[in-house]
């Protein structure tokens, strides 16, 4: 009797673990001339380190200006998030129009927020994100958007930005690869 309360209570105990799994996660620059700065991905639940009363967040504020997502880091912890870097640019982390990075990520997570700055060649406060539900099969693409969060304009308000009907950037994510 004795063993078999604690097999069962062992068992429980596993069903109800997540398992980090490894996904292969590829991000496109669909502009036509800017640049993304390093991509941020993380637990979508992490949401209230990124938005806050219709605005950003200073770390992700810091990001979307700087693009340097240590503040960002710093606030979710660095062993929930996942940063992303191009190869193009000056200092050689931005991802070019048109070009594509593939870099790996290991999660339980099954909800992510993807977000990365615009780098400011043409417009200083922009940045690309999206959610992705990993739940629903084991290859997800979703579309980036592009929002301006208004600090060059002294609004401190989130709001679509660039041409909403074509997407910013594409992110492939693969289960198990």
């Amino acid at each position: 009797m004795k063993k078999t309360l604690i097999a069962s209570l062992a068992f429980g105990l596993l069903a109800s673990t997540a398992f980090a799994e490894t996904f292969t996660v590829t991000v496109t620059n669909n502009l036509t001339e800017e640049l993304f700065a390093p991509i941020v991905v993380t637990d979508a639940g992490n949401d209230a380190f990124f938005f806050k009363d219709g605005y950003v967040t200073s770390a992700a504020e810091s990001q979307i200006l700087t693009g340097d997502p240590a503040m960002v880091v710093a606030a979710i912890g660095a062993d929930q998030v996942t940063v992303g870097h191009g190869t193009d640019g000056p200092p050689g982390v931005l991802l070019a129009a048109g070009s594509s990075v593939t870099f790996t990520v290991e999660t339980d997570s099954t909800a992510w927020r993807i977000l990365a700055m615009v780098a400011p060649t043409m417009v200083p406060d922009n940045y690309v994100t999206a959610l992705a539900d990993l739940s629903v099969a084991n290859e997800v693409t979703v579309e980036l958007a592009r929002y301006d969060i208004g600090n060059d304009e002294g609004t401190m308000m989130n709001a679509p930005a660039g041409d909403m009907m074509h997407s910013a950037g594409t992110v492939k994510i693969v289960r198990g690869m």
